[in-house]
């Protein structure tokens, strides 16, 4: 029993295991590191609260003291400029807009008033909704309902539960529109958090049934008797290729579909609460929206989206070959998917939480990934990176270009029914 044991996990616990979960240890690390960094910056820069004060009276400036007893951080400025000017100069995402003669209102002739919210719109990640519930203009509220509650007018419940109301402005590519970020963000979340998901699925699946099969040609010595046909070698490998990618566009297809059925069966759920004509008027003013601040993809743009999708998979496809003619024998492909896998998670996960782009000194480390830039396509389209969604469609071209070259050579050569003698050799 102690002998066929031992003889197991000599063969799990190999090199090749050790060195996929050293990599992956360290990348993980990193992943942790990379997230708990963009959520301390993120829940820092909640803590601050932006003014625009149009009405510059004592009043306001007691809105600004009250914000500062409550431990918030404020910047206030009086300035008439257009609200993206604003928001671009100051460097702020959000801000609250208190207009002329607001003291007015309230005080004098008891009267609501209406405050403008500003977001800045920079990214389409789930983060960027999490984090955009509490903005200035929340808190700006719940100052003057406490300075109202404060002095004569707290016997006044009805008033001062709708004292002052909120009008959403959303900022994006240097234009402003009246709309909801978190509503436009919703809107075009189907195609910037599907594709992602789906692509994760393909690349993990994909590649660890290709490994899978090469190695088990490799066990079944069927691959060495493929390879030394009167075939070129160039021709079986293309055909491998080919026939994995046509079996990733299939599984694409399926995961899409299943995805876009599942969540229209939950529209129809939730249809019978719903207001069709009201929802239908909101879809409309979404898409208008939309396309006031140019967050529409165009046809030529999902064609290239659609490419780098394609440069992926391919990417994945072939370092699978190439690990999976490294891999000694079946067990040994359970791990040799590590590294592609490590690789594909590390930025899909980060494109879920935050925006790359605006990571920093470590957004040029996740480049180097190839994968990354797929995960960052429609958000690099949507707010107009042109150059960045240019230059990941070339580096993944090149990078596509060198994994097929070193596949090509690999299995041109004898490496890969000599490694495994060599390495035993090596070890007696």
């Amino acid at each position: 029993m102690m002998h066929l044991l031992k003889k197991e996990l000599s063969e799990l616990l190999n090199k090749q295991m050790l060195l996929g979960l050293l990599v992956s240890f360290i990348l993980i690390l990193m992943l942790g590191f990379v997230m708990t960094s963009t959520v301390s910056g993120t829940l820092e820069n909640s803590g601050e609260v932006h003014i625009i004060d149009l009405d510059q009276t004592d009043f306001t400036g007691q809105i600004a003291e009250k914000l500062s007893e409550q431990g918030y951080t404020v910047k206030k400025i009086s300035d008439s400029q257009p609200y993206e000017m604003i928001l671009s100069q100051q460097n702020w995402n959000d801000a609250a807009v208190l207009p002329e003669g607001m003291t007015d209102l309230l005080w004098n002739q008891h009267q609501s008033c209406e405050i403008d919210s500003i977001t800045a719109l920079k990214t389409t990640s789930a983060m960027s909704i999490a984090f955009s519930e509490n903005s200035s203009a929340d808190y700006v509220k719940s100052a003057v309902n406490s300075l109202l509650s404060e002095a004569y007018l707290q016997g006044d419940l009805a008033f001062l539960e709708h004292a002052v109301s909120t009008t959403p402005y959303t900022v994006a590519n240097g234009k402003s529109v009246q709309a909801n970020s978190a509503a436009l963000v919703g809107s075009l979340a189907m195609f910037d958090q599907l594709m992602p998901l789906v692509l994760f699925l393909l690349i993990v699946l994909t590649s660890q049934t290709i490994i899978t099969a090469v190695a088990a040609e490799k066990t079944d010595k069927t691959l060495e008797t493929l390879l030394s046909s009167p075939v070129p070698r160039s021709v079986i490998i293309g055909a491998k290729m080919l026939a994995a990618l046509i079996t990733a566009l299939i599984y694409a297809v399926v995961y899409g579909a299943g995805f876009l059925v599942s969540m229209l069966a939950n529209v129809d759920n939730t249809a019978e609460n719903v207001d069709i004509a009201e929802a239908f008027t909101n879809l409309i003013n979404t898409q208008d929206a939309i396309r006031t601040l140019g967050l529409q993809i165009s046809p030529l743009g999902w064609i290239g989206v659609i490419l780098q999708l394609l440069l992926t998979i391919c990417i994945s496809l072939t370092a699978s070959m190439i690990l999976g003619g490294l891999v000694e024998d079946a067990k040994g492909s359970q791990t040799a998917s590590i590294p592609i896998l490590v690789a594909t998670m590390f930025p899909y996960i980060l494109s879920m939480v935050s925006d790359i782009r605006s990571m920093g000194a470590v957004k040029y480390i996740l480049y180097l990934i190839p994968f990354t830039h797929t995960f960052t396509a429609t958000g690099c389209l949507r707010f107009h990176d042109t150059g960045l969604f240019l230059g990941g469609l070339i580096y993944q071209a090149v990078f596509l270009a060198g994994i097929a070259f070193a596949a090509l050579k690999l299995y041109q050569s004898d490496i890969l029914f000599t490694h495994r003698f060599a390495a035993k050799r090596t070890g007696k």
